[in-house]
């Protein structure tokens, strides 16, 4: 790959390993023999761009790979791979464009906005400038914030179902909150813990922690603060406390729950619009009517015949 070798060759950074100047091929070897670990090639070549270029050329060669031209045509050029490394991916080797297309006007609390989607779902764009069209039409929508927050719920063991109580007894108590927001605290300075309830099956316990994240979605923050707080009860009045998982599955992460759709996780809002006849018709080509009955069969006696979970709505909920 002549791309590459002249990459490594121009390459002087000190902190390059000393086979680099051997050329691209020592390298390789190196790192297919393992004596230069493939995952951490950005710490070690000291170049991430570069690093992208040596794990493609070890990853042509290795099984499970359909060929070498399948590495090839994953583009890799024009990409800032230092903003990637140690926040978003790991073991990259590439990197995937995705068509960006725009749904619009919007106008919502009195603003117009043009929504970018990136998707590869055809008609998707398409659909929701429609919808877009027939809410501007109207007048607009209102949307509201209700409330925001990231959840986390570890299960955690104790020796009796006693002490599990104490500890969601502990927690639920206002003062002790505020103990473990100050420990919450101390691993990030843009999230913060807003409330924690505890449910008790037996000796285990489920802390289903709430933090606010600000525009982040903050899954891995969220996990380290509680992680924290853990630590600080393990190593004071909760000694007996044996943490199972970080995630006890009542989060609910990346799966229905009625939790989630009780409580809320996330963002929680509420939208309004009134869609006038003939906006239905001249836009939406349908009556209002056919949409009245459609909801009918399809999100109410449809979504019962299915047991769905989360909402009875044309959508995942």
């Amino acid at each position: 790959d002549k791309e590459l070798d002249r990459a490594m060759v121009a390459h002087t950074d000190t902190h390059t390993d000393t086979a680099v100047g051997n050329g691209v091929d020592a390298v390789v070897e190196k790192v297919c023999s393992d004596e230069l670990p493939v995952h951490s090639l950005e710490r070690e070549l000291g170049d991430c761009a570069r690093a992208v270029l040596v794990r493609r050329e070890w990853l042509k060669r290795q099984p499970g790979v359909a060929s070498a031209e399948a590495v090839g045509r994953v583009p890799h050029e024009g990409f800032d791979y230092d903003a990637v490394h140690g926040a978003c991916a790991e073991m990259v080797f590439g990197y995937i464009p995705l068509p960006v297309g725009v749904a619009g006007p919007l106008l919502l609390n009195g603003k117009t906005y043009q929504v970018p989607l990136a998707t590869v779902e055809g008609a998707l764009i398409a659909s929701t400038r429609r919808g877009c069209k027939a809410i501007t039409a109207a007048g607009g929508a209102s949307a509201a914030v209700l409330s925001q927050g990231m959840t986390r719920a570890p299960v955690i063991r104790f020796p009796s179902a006693i002490r599990a109580a104490a500890f969601a007894a502990w927690m639920h108590d206002p003062a002790n909150l505020a103990v473990a927001q100050e420990q919450f605290a101390t691993t990030t300075r843009f999230g913060r813990l807003t409330s924690c309830r505890v449910t008790v099956a037996g000796r285990y316990a489920y802390a289903r922690f709430v933090c606010a994240t600000g525009d982040a979605m903050g899954m891995n923050m969220v996990s380290k603060g509680v992680s924290a707080v853990l630590d600080f009860l393990s190593a004071g009045s909760f000694g007996d406390l044996e943490l199972l998982g970080l995630s006890g599955n009542v989060c609910c992460d990346k799966k229905a729950a009625a939790v989630n759709w009780i409580s809320g996780r996330g963002c929680s809002v509420v939208a309004e619009a009134t869609i006038p006849g003939h906006v239905v018709e001249s836009v939406l080509k349908t009556t209002v009517d056919a949409a009245c009955e459609l909801n009918v069969a399809k999100n109410l006696i449809g979504s019962a015949m299915a047991g769905a979970l989360g909402g009875v709505n044309a959508h995942a909920s």
